[in-house]
């Protein structure tokens, strides 16, 4: 496994929703300006992970860090500030807002001069969202979606992103273009890490892989030797 800088350091988190604990001991490594994917059977603790890595839940036991700092106390809007982004699978967006309104609260603490330069950024980025601005996001489709919540995230211009399920529901071209966006993140310097279904698919624009399975972490390695693992591939990628 290649190394780069570490952006984000997860490392023996337990953690879990009351007595039941979900996820135990795991650690994983996020590299500057790389995609890692994170794959695994429903119920293995994807999301747990992430969201107590985003402060959503607090961990059992083990520490965060973020650039060799430790966050592990901060909560959810203090991880923002300090250029953390997290897009869960659902109520991602408000859709009783317009899109307007929901990249403004995406961005509600910038000053003016930064909050139009973002906003610049993000509707560069999803095109189809400019003529949408004054719309309701409830009539967006589920490819829209998916934008809008993604560029709500990146209001805050975040160096490191962690996106749940961004293509669960969609068809198979929109979950090209999302991950073709996902691939953009990238490029723009972004570190991201990424929880999905489409498993190979989200391999293949991936630098890193992990597999999850009963709560615990199965591998880490590169994401083009699990894909090419013939033991991985039959267990968790269908062959």
């Amino acid at each position: 496994m290649t190394k780069h800088t570490t952006a984000l350091k997860a490392k023996n988190i337990s953690a879990g929703y009351g007595e039941q604990i979900i996820i135990r001991n795991i650690s994983l490594d996020l590299y500057e300006s790389t995609i890692t994917t994170i794959i695994g059977p429903n119920g293995c603790g994807k999301s747990t992970f992430l969201k107590s890595i985003s402060g959503i839940i607090n961990p059992i036991e083990g520490d965060i860090e973020i650039y060799g700092n430790n966050v592990s106390d901060l909560n959810t809007f203090e991880l923002s500030q300090i250029g953390l982004g997290y897009v869960p699978q659902a109520e991602n967006i408000f859709p009783s807002l317009s899109v307007e309104d929901n990249l403004k609260m995406g961005g509600y603490i910038l000053k003016i001069d930064q909050y139009k330069k973002n906003l610049d950024y993000v509707l560069e980025m999803f095109p189809d969202l400019k003529d949408k601005l004054p719309d309701s996001s409830s009539n967006l489709s589920g490819g829209q979606r998916q934008m809008l919540a993604l560029s709500r995230a990146l209001m805050l211009d975040p160096k490191i992103i962690m996106l749940d399920e961004p293509t669960a529901g969609l068809s198979p071209i929109i979950v090209d273009e999302v991950l073709e966006n996902i691939t953009f993140l990238k490029k723009s310097n972004l570190s991201v890490l990424l929880v999905e279904q489409n498993a190979k698919k989200a391999l293949s624009i991936s630098d890193y892989g992990a597999v999850f399975s009963f709560g615990k972490k199965v591998i880490e390695d590169d994401a083009s030797k699990i894909l090419s693992d013939k033991e991985i591939s039959k267990l968790y990628l269908g062959g």
